[in-house]
């Protein structure tokens, strides 16, 4: 299999993150792996999957406008993210943030500042 066929195959992820060190540190943790699509805002997210299918969403919760919340809803509602992995990473620690995000769709909830080794792994375990 030559590199071509390599990336076609590889899978999507699509960070959402207002702050763009950490896209960056994500993006540095995963790009071997996976191709990396960046969005820094939820209204970017909910633009780029009209576009493409991410095959996992890695979300931040306190973005402006549109929070990590109301886009992982918005995300659920849609036809070609109803069922893709959506991976809270927040600061926010509480255990209400935690349940709140499982109620509006979250598969997963990792509280940052986090482990770049434990994001690869909880990503891969994600996508199954």
């Amino acid at each position: 299999m030559g590199d071509s066929d390599f990336m076609a195959s590889k899978k999507k992820v699509l960070i959402v993150d207002d702050e763009p060190h950490i896209v960056n540190l994500i993006k540095m943790t995963l790009e071997d792996k996976y191709e990396v699509i960046e969005a820094f805002s939820g209204t970017e997210a909910l633009n780029i999957v009209k576009k493409t299918t991410p095959d996992i969403v890695l979300l931040d919760l306190m973005m402006p406008h549109i929070d990590g919340f109301k886009t992982c809803q918005m995300l659920r509602e849609l036809p070609q993210t109803k069922r893709t992995p959506i991976m809270i990473l927040s600061a926010k620690s509480q255990i209400s943030d935690k349940f709140r995000s499982v109620n509006v769709g979250a598969d997963d909830y990792m509280v940052k500042p986090f482990d770049p080794e434990d994001l690869a792994k909880r990503v891969a375990a994600n996508l199954g």
